[in-house]
């Protein structure tokens, strides 16, 4: 689904995954203290895609319809796709639930800001009004403050409060609603197609994915990473 930056007026953002990305450094210090495995970014984030891509395909089945059910899924299938000696973690159930998800309820793991995130947003806000659109646990603005990003946004819809979840067209419709524009006139970008492209693009907004390994997508853009967002921006018919 191509679109003119012409007719585009507003940019919604997921948050974990897009603007907020999950804490590289609380894994890569955790598996140094108890598994002594030097954690590369790269290839923490290689397993990031694997899972993530892994998750959309389980949603996208009709399987693991809420997003507190997505969780374990994704951690289990992170743990799987890392370069873990077999023997270091004979228990991934356990280690999720007993210290990764007790990690995330302490403070949620989607914390680490990338370089050049402000800046894209701070690039974008001189052309387009930006919002945002989470599935979230209540936490998504204070986050959002937390590290910066709530003064380039007009709002942010966390699931939470609302009663609805991506990839429900409704939740979209809220944000549509909010900045009193039409579909067409905006774009959301997310990480997890089956709940972003899909939620979006059914509510008749544009859609563009986040995705390291850039494979190609019905109905999107795909980008490998934010800071090369303003490149669809700049694209011309």
């Amino acid at each position: 689904m191509r679109f003119s930056p012409n007719d585009i007026k507003a940019i919604i953002f997921d948050l974990g995954g897009t603007l907020l990305h999950l804490s590289y450094p609380f894994f890569h210090d955790a598996f140094q203290q108890q598994f002594k495995v030097a954690l590369s970014e790269d290839d923490f984030f290689k397993a990031v895609s694997i899972a993530t891509d892994t998750l959309s395909r389980i949603v996208a089945e009709n399987k693991a319809t809420t997003d507190a059910s997505r969780l374990p899924l994704f951690f289990e299938h992170l743990l799987a796709a890392l370069p873990l000696p077999e023997e270091a973690l004979p228990d991934r159930a356990t280690y999720i639930h007993d210290f990764i998800l007790r990690e995330h309820a302490r403070d949620n793991l989607w914390r680490y800001l990338l370089p050049n995130t402000i800046e894209t947003l701070q690039t974008l806000q001189s052309s387009y009004r930006l919002a945002m659109i989470s599935n979230s646990d209540g936490r998504a603005e204070a986050l959002t403050i937390q590290h910066g990003l709530r003064n380039y946004l007009e709002f942010v819809i966390d699931s939470h409060h609302v009663g609805v979840e991506k990839p429900d067209p409704r939740i979209f419709t809220l944000a549509l609603e909010r900045l009193e524009l039409s579909p067409q006139e905006c774009v959301y970008v997310g990480d997890v197609y089956s709940i972003d492209v899909i939620g979006a693009t059914s509510a008749g907004l544009h859609a563009v994915l986040l995705d390291r390994t850039l494979t190609p997508r019905e109905n999107c853009h795909v980008v490998a990473s934010l800071t090369h967002l303003s490149q669809i921006f700049l694209l011309t018919d």
